[in-house]
């Protein structure tokens, strides 16, 4: 529906000249990211397109729970755009599916929930009753996966990756 709203023109997402109607939404399970330029019309015929979607579908979408996120956008625009979404103004940075996503580089404190997560993790395993591969599968399995998600969207700063191997070495050295 909304691919050919854009082919329509009647909406119009982001990066037009790369992709044609440009890239309107990201969607995984029941999270939703939508992208539209700069244009009160446009927006209109946005919403109009998500209220169609509801009454052809019978699910609701639940406008209250949603932010609109704006770029380079001035003050009186975002409200106003704000105001046909029927939804709050939000700020960055967001997580969509579990990822930070900033516009900017992100700062430690928005990457440092990752390390807490490692070693809450870890600090309840008991490692003096596995033995050497056990300690390794156990790392494996649980630790890596945690950082290697993020790792395939954002690049990590040395900091965090020297952070993460430091409490697997610790956990894997420290209860000989």
């Amino acid at each position: 529906m909304l691919k050919k709203a854009a082919s329509q023109n009647l909406i119009s997402g982001l990066l037009p000249h790369v992709i044609p109607g440009g890239v309107v939404s990201l969607q995984y399970a029941n999270d939703t990211i939508l992208f539209l330029e700069k244009s009160v019309h446009k927006a209109r015929n946005f919403k109009w397109l998500l209220s169609c979607f509801e009454n052809l579908s019978g699910m609701k979408i639940n406008f209250h729970k949603s932010d609109l996120m704006t770029i380079n956008m001035d003050e009186p625009s975002a409200k106003e755009f704000a105001q046909i979404f029927c939804c709050k103004n939000g700020s960055f940075p967001i997580k969509y599916v579990g990822v930070p996503l900033h516009y900017d580089n992100l700062k430690r404190e928005d990457i440092q929930p990752i390390i807490d997560r490692i070693i809450k993790g870890i600090s309840g395993w008991l490692g003096r009753y596995l033995t050497y591969k056990g300690k390794i599968i156990l790392l494996c399995a649980c630790v890596i996966s945690i950082p290697a998600y993020l790792m395939s969207v954002i690049k990590f700063p040395k900091w965090e990756i020297n952070a993460i191997n430091s409490q697997m070495a610790h956990f894997f050295w420290g209860n000989l």
